[in-house]
């Protein structure tokens, strides 16, 4: 098999997909949830969600966590997708604006926010948070059929 470059595979993943399932666990046991996210040159992941929302409550006790990002399947060995390791937090004050960006565009919202007034406005009443990843395993299937790879950014 030629070099792959890992690295590209993940991004077409990250630009072609809009949603992931979150995992998160607590003494309940674990959880998961579908989130829209938007993503920066660093493979982070981000997202806004309700306080109030299990995912949020378990997240903020426990920040190890797992994502799923698959883009649409198409069968006959072409699925392609990620299977992502990491701490999610909160995101600080001055972390929001350039994340807000990245979720945004990828929603294809006309207007992009300038200031974090305006990102939180755009948020309506829910907070931002960040996936950022210690492991990613690519299964690319035009390339490694049902076997994955594993990328550590």
């Amino acid at each position: 098999m030629q070099d792959v470059n890992l690295r590209e595979l993940i991004e077409e993943i990250l630009r072609d997909t809009r949603e992931m399932v979150l995992a998160t666990a607590s003494e309940k046991g674990p959880w998961v949830t579908t989130l829209v996210f938007g993503h920066d040159q660093n493979l982070n992941l981000y997202w806004i969600s309700y306080e109030v929302s299990r995912h949020t409550k378990e997240l903020d006790k426990n920040p190890q966590v797992a994502a799923v990002v698959n883009k649409q399947p198409t069968g006959g060995g072409n699925d392609k997708g990620l299977q992502v390791e990491g701490k999610a937090f909160s995101l600080k004050e001055e972390e929001i604006l350039p994340a807000a960006r990245e979720y945004f565009a990828k929603r294809g919202t006309p207007h992009m926010p300038t200031t974090l007034e305006e990102a939180n406005e755009l948020a309506e009443g829910r907070s931002w948070f960040v996936l950022r990843p210690t492991k990613i395993y690519v299964y690319y299937g035009p390339l490694f059929g049902y076997d994955r790879k594993e990328y550590t950014p």
